[in-house]
Order: C-alpha cells, then sequence, then structure tokens
C-alpha cells in the first residue's frame, strides 16, 4: 500500500453546478394541430369549388387555409426561439439568431401571461442596440423595427399558447442565469 492511496479520497464539488439553460420553443402540438385542421379544411373547399361564382369564392378560401397550413407547418421546424445560458441570451428573429452577452444587457423585462389564450413576452433592452441591430440583414431589421414599434424592444418574442418555454418560473430561471449582471424584471 502506498501513501497515495491510503489517503483519504477527496471528492471535489463545485460550489454552484452550471444551471440549465432556458429555452422558449415553438409548440409543436398546436402548430401541428392547426396546420392539419387548416389543409383539411383547404381540401374541402377545394373539393368543392367551381367555376361559378360561389366555387371561385370557395376557391379563394381554400388558398387561404391552404397558406394557412403551410405557416402553420413551417412553425413545426423552428424549433428553439430563445436560449438563455450562463453566457447570455440568443433569441431567433425570423432566420436569424441574435446573441448577445449578458454584460450588454441593460434589462430583461418578462410580461407573464395574464389568461390562457394570452402570450406572454420576453423583451431583451440592451445597453447599445445599434451594432447588433446594423448587421442583420434588412428582412430580419424590419421585423425588429416591428417589435420594437408592438413592444418597446427590438429584441422580444412570444411565450404563452403557441411557443413554451422550458421552465414555467420564466423570471426566477432568467434571473438565475444573469446572476446579477442585468436586472431581470417582471413587467406588470
Amino acid at each position: 500500500m502506498t501513501a497515495a492511496s491510503a489517503a483519504p479520497r477527496q471528492e471535489h464539488f463545485d460550489a454552484e453546478p452550471d444551471s440549465a439553460p432556458f429555452t422558449v420553443r415553438s409548440s409543436q402540438r398546436v402548430h401541428g394541430g392547426i396546420a392539419a385542421g387548416a389543409a383539411l379544411v383547404a381540401i374541402g373547399f377545394a373539393a368543392s369549388g367551381s367555376g361559378s361564382p360561389t366555387g371561385i369564392l370557395r376557391w379563394i378560401v381554400a388558398l387561404a387555409f391552404a397558406a394557412l397550413a403551410v405557416v402553420c407547418a413551417r412553425a413545426l421546424t423552428v424549433g428553439d426561439m430563445l436560449v438563455a445560458d450562463q453566457t447570455g441570451i440568443r433569441l431567433r428573429i425570423g432566420n436569424e439568431w441574435v446573441g448577445t452577452r449578458w454584460e450588454d444587457i441593460e434589462e430583461v423585462t418578462v410580461l407573464q401571461r395574464r389568461h390562457p389564450l394570452d402570450d406572454g413576452r420576453i423583451a431583451v433592452h440592451l445597453q447599445d442596440p445599434g451594432p447588433v441591430l446594423g448587421a442583420l440583414p434588412s428582412s430580419t431589421r424590419k421585423t425588429t423595427d416591428a417589435n420594437r414599434r408592438l413592444t418597446g424592444s427590438s429584441l422580444a418574442i412570444p411565450f404563452g399558447l403557441t411557443a413554451r418555454p422550458s421552465n414555467g418560473e420564466v423570471v426566477q430561471a432568467l434571473h438565475m442565469l444573469a446572476d446579477a449582471r442585468c436586472p431581470v424584471r417582471e413587467q406588470l
């Protein structure tokens, strides 16, 4: 028996284990159900379409429901819309990912859901949004401009009926990840 094997075994544990990332994902059930239902309704209207004025109106309605089915089917492929971890927050705006470190964020505001048919919102307010938003393609900048007019922040995503957070305690989960590097508050 050597001195090294006779010494008591010491196990090293981190004082704080790494927190799991917080995510917001699109709801597969909601989008899948709407896509399937809209496709069935579109087929029904298309089957009853004809060359008469009423039949042409049915073709138009069929096209509208088909477009809704395609939009909802595309939403099935989106996956994560927001990922927050120890480093910072990344949001998907359209097809682009926008990421920033916690130190570059002025504050994060969370508007909780008020009722089952209402969506909540997570808004990320940057200290200097110019460089981040200026590097985005013009189509994505149009979306961020619309976001700013509607929510007060260029970087905002909904959660609730159509998107599900990985943790029901949104404010607490983001506050733990931010770790006093930026304030996370609930908007009332």
